[in-house]
């Protein structure tokens, strides 16, 4: 994994096959020292799909965590993976293509680069954002502005 940052903070993240994406996304999170921000782009193919989502609108308060998660194997085209990163966390969505089906959902750990994978991050400076429940109806979690700080 290689990172390149511009002079308006954009930062450029190239995987190299076998790095993992979620993973690198993190470290370059770690790295440097983003608290809140967004992907902005990104592309590439990968070895094997890790994501899941919720597959039903009824969610109630003592079932909240009912996720459908996939492990695909074989080669898979990333059309784009998007999303924001709160607290240095990133939560990130996918769309992807293996040649017969797409598939969409929230990108988990241990996706592993194929041939190519090139990510943006913008760095929102001035921004504290979080996730927390708040006691909403169905207690997930929601983007808030921190308020400790």
């Amino acid at each position: 994994m290689e990172n390149h940052q511009a002079e308006d903070g954009h930062i450029a993240i190239l995987l190299e096959p076998g790095d993992l994406v979620l993973e690198s996304i993190q470290e370059t999170c770690d790295e440097y020292d983003i608290d809140s921000g967004v992907v902005v782009s990104a592309i590439g193919t990968v070895r094997n799909l890790n994501y899941h989502y919720v597959p039903t609108a009824d969610l109630p308060k003592e079932e909240k965590w009912r996720n459908e998660t996939f492990e695909l194997l074989g080669a898979w085209e990333i059309g784009t993976i998007d999303g924001m990163i709160a607290n240095g966390e990133p939560h990130l969505h996918l769309v992807a293509f293996n040649g017969e089906q797409t598939v969409a959902g929230h990108l988990e750990e241990g996706c592993e680069a194929h041939i190519v994978g090139e990510i943006v991050i913008r760095p929102i400076e001035g921004l504290e954002l979080e996730r927390r429940s708040d006691e909403n109806e169905y207690n997930i979690s929601q983007l808030k502005q921190r308020s400790d700080r």
